[in-house]
């Protein structure tokens, strides 16, 4: 497709790049030819520049959601207390670790940003249809 710009549309505007936007939109270029030099989105463009005028800043605003409630090194402790002592309870590691602001909620996002999943214990085969048949024989026959 001509005139679209690949992989680009996605990634952040650095400083710099905001800067050259805000500086060539002050110079009268259009939306249009800023977004093909700086090799951004015309949107992009368009809500820098916006942002510029309204407030006057060119300060990224902070992404939502709630803060994290522990350190980057109290998640790789929680992670290999999991992994080294496979049986240790949640509560165990919560104490381990000494952070009790998080809640059991977390401890599983944790563990599942490492790519470590609960276990459970394998209960029963599942009977396919030729194992019914054999056990409905068995007991037909006793």
């Amino acid at each position: 497709m001509p005139g679209k710009r690949a992989g680009r549309h996605f990634s952040q505007l650095s400083e710099f790049e905001r800067g050259l936007i805000i500086g060539m939109k002050t110079a009268g270029l259009s939306t249009h030819r800023v977004a093909g030099q700086v090799d951004r989105s015309e949107w992009a463009v368009r809500n820098c520049w916006e942002q510029w005028t309204r407030e006057g800043t060119l300060v990224r605003k902070t992404g939502s959601g709630a803060t994290r409630k522990t350190t980057r090194r109290e998640d790789r402790r929680i992670v290999r207390q999991a992994l080294v002592y496979p049986t240790v309870t949640r509560s165990t590691i919560r104490a381990d670790v000494g952070n009790q602001l998080f809640v059991p909620q977390k401890f599983y996002k944790h563990l599942a940003e490492a790519n470590l999943k609960s276990k459970r214990p394998f209960r029963a085969l599942h009977l396919t249809p030729e194992h019914r048949k054999l056990r409905l024989q068995w007991y037909q026959a006793r």
